[in-house]
Order: C-alpha cells, then structure tokens, then sequence
C-alpha cells in the first residue's frame, strides 16, 4: 500500500523540477550500476554505448534518473528468458542529446503504443501502471520528446530526446 501511495505522491510531485546543468553519461551510468545485479540474475545483458559521453542536459537529476530507470526496469520486465537491453547516448546537432534504450523483448503493437503512457492503462498484474505516464511527464517537463519504435516479437526502442546544455558545464559553474 505504501508503494501505492508513494507512485501517487511522486505521478502528482512530478511537475516540479529543479534544473541543473549535468552530464547524461553519469546519470545512465548510475541507474546501470543500480540495476546491474538484478538484470544478471535474470539472464539480462546492459549494453551501454555513450558515443557522446560529454552531452549535458539542464535536468531534475532525481526526476530524469526516476524517468530513464522506468524505461530501463520496463526494458528488463518485457523481456522473458535471456536477452540485452541496450542504453545509446547520442548528440543530435548541437541542440539535443538523443537517449535510446532498446530490449529484444516481446515489443507492442500500435494499439499498444498509444495507450501506455495513458494512467488508466496497464499490462502488468502488480502495480499501477503509472511508471511510463510519469516517465512520460517528468520527459516532457524537460522540454523532451519520446518516440516509441516496436513491433511484436521484435523488442522496443524508446527514443528520448533532450535540449542539450552547453558541454563542460555542470551543476550550473563553467
């Protein structure tokens, strides 16, 4: 019930955010190192490519990694058995920052597609299904674009853009 409660609080919280200048490369990597162990123990690969691993986004740094870790933990749970789910940071231009995270899982269809960022909708049995509602505000709320690529039996792609920061600033000093 506690949990319950606190993805309401956090879903109702989520407009609020604090911006500051940082590297996107750290935050990935944090929510890697977090979610390491687990994926392991599931037969999960995480792939991480930061082919711009000096892009810096002006973020909520709680909020954006609460975001991407609900894409990266969606990835896993969508995959059954053994498989990867792979996290690409790259630039678009000089004005965005590009964060892709990919699974080889069961992919949706586009009736799918367009309900899950929906809060009445879920899939899952546990839960409320408000983990990619709330990725999706806390997103858009960083002036950010998400694109859904999928098919069924062949994975899903979140494609996250971000307006980039100026590179070689971080936490707001040059």
């Amino acid at each position: 019930m506690d949990g319950i409660i606190e993805e309401f609080l956090t879903f109702s919280k989520s407009r609020r955010l604090e911006l500051h200048e940082y590297p996107v490369a750290e935050v990935l990597q944090k929510i890697v190192n977090l979610i390491q162990e687990e994926a392991k123990l599931k037969g999960i690969t995480l792939d991480t490519r930061y082919k711009d691993n000096r892009a810096i986004i002006p973020m909520d740094v709680d909020k954006l990694q609460q975001a991407i870790f609900n894409f990266v933990k969606n990835a896993m749970e969508s995959i059954s058995g053994e498989g990867t789910v792979r996290i690409v940071v790259d630039s678009s231009g000089k004005d965005r920052v590009i964060i892709k995270i990919s699974d080889d899982g069961c992919g949706m269809n586009p009736e799918e597609i367009e309900r899950i960022f929906n809060p009445e909708y879920t899939t899952k049995e546990k839960g409320l299904g408000l983990g990619l509602p709330l990725a999706h505000e806390i997103i858009r709320g960083h002036g950010g674009e998400i694109r859904v690529l999928s098919q069924p039996g062949s994975g899903t792609t979140f494609e996250i853009s971000l307006p980039a920061g100026r590179v070689g600033e971080k936490n707001g000093t040059v």
